[in-house]
């Protein structure tokens, strides 16, 4: 099972999915697919899975374990399982 992400660099927009209650299957993998290649800036943040349901987020993709960085082209991102409003998984770009 996979997952797949994309985020318009140059527009700063991004795919998101709206769920009431999120289960990550083990196993799962997290595809992210980078349109443009422009330098976004630090600390923006993109919100992949907004879970609208009072609990967190169950489980998490097997190539993106929470608080892991990753480069796409020319940007570096940050996973955080508890983002948002406390139970969304966001990207962040860090420097």
């Amino acid at each position: 099972m996979a997952y797949s992400y994309r985020l318009k660099t140059k527009k700063a927009e991004a795919d998101k999915v709206i769920a009431n209650g999120v289960t990550i299957e083990s196993g799962a993998q997290f595809s992210f697919e980078q349109l443009a290649n422009k330098k976004l800036t630090a600390g923006a943040v993109f919100t992949a899975i907004s879970n609208t349901a009072a609990t967190p987020i169950a489980g998490a993709f097997a190539n993106l374990p929470d608080d892991s960085t990753f480069t796409v082209g020319n940007n570096t991102y940050k996973a955080d399982y508890q983002g948002g409003d406390g139970n969304d998984l966001t990207l962040t770009v860090v420097p």
